[in-house]
């Protein structure tokens, strides 16, 4: 009897020992967690996917506003109800710690500064509203088409939009910004393209938009493209377009964003048949300008203080002026951290104590500088093939624009245009629209993908207005 109720005493004391140890045991984090991460006055919505891999923990981070594409961390490590994981390629890490009995993950997020990441647990995370998106059903025909460019070799792919009755239809033709885009110039989530050709072709005007070189359809060509091949696209383009059936060869358009604004300018300037632009946001000084301000501006934007740019930006400067002399990236590398050395002793005390964090990030400028693209962007001047347009033009700036300031290029527009013997034109300029065209707060690119606005409606009136001819 005293060795059974020995017995039974051990079992008891092993029973509560492994009921010790399960509550000691940190809860599963298998699953979805959700979060907002507030920086300046935008609140960017996070995503944590999180799913056993061997011994440890897989996390696959998502910034939901600005692509759709997962993020694999590294060094994840999980210990005593703590979470930590950090992606040095993206200079991200994260700690958090479990509470409300594993409901929600509560943790500090740095990505250059650090910012407080909760995260609560969803069987799924939320859906991107975008309101604009077209729908069917759709009141004209649409097609998908391929040709090649002549000149290239490369074939191209997109889809022309042509309305249902009528005959020799005004046709325009839309031309992406920087970066592969596909034919709906898709930007978290966003398809500006898709609502532009839809509203159009709702209302007459027949659209081809077009997939990028290497993107959807289209062939990719060497990797080295200028804004110059980009060019023989849109001519590739046209040539297509005048020779389809029901459209009007002497009325082609050319609706550009951005880089595809001074692409539009190029094409225009060669071609005295081209019917007219539309530039959303397109340039109207040089690459290099552009570039500079742009960059103040976005770094203000991100917090960056005032002292420090004012030491920066002139670096900065001098980094372009090095890549626009230098073919060899080594020697731009060298030359660029040789300007970097000069100039640290002015800098902020902060900044001098971050002397090799600034070394990598100058050279990582030097590098993105050499680029074949990049390059022919800063030297670029689109001013004279503004000037050599004959067709009408229709400029639209915002003033919330922190990639192509309105301040900078707006002025110059409307010189340049102003000195054409072709004098239609129009320049609009809206003071609550960013570089997408979307009504902003702030006009930071982190607030491209919380606003639910794909492209403002009086910008897609005063566009098909121009385009008729009803309002020029």
């Amino acid at each position: 009897m005293a060795r059974i109720k020995l017995i039974f005493m051990m079992l008891m004391l092993i029973s509560m020992h492994a009921t010790s140890y399960a509550q000691k045991s940190p809860p599963s984090l298998d699953g979805k967690w959700f979060g907002r991460l507030k920086i300046g006055a935008t609140n960017l919505r996070i995503g944590m996917q999180i799913s056993r891999e061997g011994e440890g923990y897989r996390v696959d981070f998502y910034s939901l506003d600005q692509t759709p594409v997962s993020i694999p961390m590294e060094k994840v490590k999980y210990a005593d109800n703590i979470l930590s994981f950090e992606k040095p390629s993206m200079q991200i890490s994260y700690s958090g710690t479990l509470i409300e009995e594993g409901t929600k993950l509560k943790g500090i997020f740095v990505q250059g500064i650090p910012i407080s990441l909760l995260l609560e647990r969803v069987d799924e995370f939320p859906e991107l509203a975008r309101p604009q998106t077209p729908k069917p059903p759709f009141p004209y025909d649409s097609r998908d088409v391929e040709y090649t460019n002549g000149e290239s070799g490369l074939k191209l792919a997109g889809t022309l939009t042509i309305p249902r009755e009528g005959r020799r239809f005004t046709a325009a033709i839309l031309i992406t910004g920087s970066g592969r885009q596909d034919r709906n110039e898709t930007i978290l989530e966003h398809k500006p393209f898709w609502v532009i050709a839809d509203y159009l072709t709702r209302n007459g005007v027949a659209v081809l938009r077009v997939d990028d070189r290497g993107i959807g359809g289209s062939e990719a060509g060497d990797g080295n493209e200028t804004s110059l091949d980009y060019a023989t696209d849109v001519q590739a383009t046209v040539k297509f377009l005048r020779s389809y059936p029901r459209m009007n060869p002497k009325d082609i358009w050319l609706v550009g964003h951005s880089e595809g604004g001074y692409i539009a300018a190029l094409v225009a300037a060669q071609d005295r048949k081209i019917g007219g632009i539309v530039s959303l946001a397109g340039t109207a000084v040089s690459g290099k300008d552009v570039l500079v301000v742009q960059n103040r501006l976005l770094r203000s934007a991100q917090g960056v203080p005032k002292e420090t740019l004012d030491w920066f930006m002139p670096l900065y400067s001098e980094l372009i002026d090095i890549a626009l002399v230098e073919e060899d990236l080594e020697k731009a590398r060298l030359k660029s951290k040789t300007a970097l050395d000069r100039r640290l002793s002015s800098a902020p005390l902060a900044l001098r104590l971050a002397g090799p964090v600034l070394a990598q990030e100058v050279d990582a400028i030097a590098k993105q500088l050499q680029g074949a693209w990049m390059k022919f962007f800063l030297a670029h001047d689109p001013a004279s093939d503004w000037i050599r347009t004959r067709c009408p033009v229709l400029a639209v700036f915002g003033e919330k624009d922190l990639q192509v300031p309105a301040f900078q290029n707006a002025p110059v527009m409307e010189q340049l245009l102003s000195s054409r013997p072709g004098k239609t034109y129009s320049i609009l300029e809206y003071e609550s629209l960013n570089h997408m065209l979307q009504h902003a707060e702030t006009g930071d690119i982190s607030e491209y993908g919380t606003i639910e606005e794909t492209i403002s409606e009086e910008i897609l009136l005063e566009m098909l207005q121009f385009i008729l001819g009803e309002n020029r």
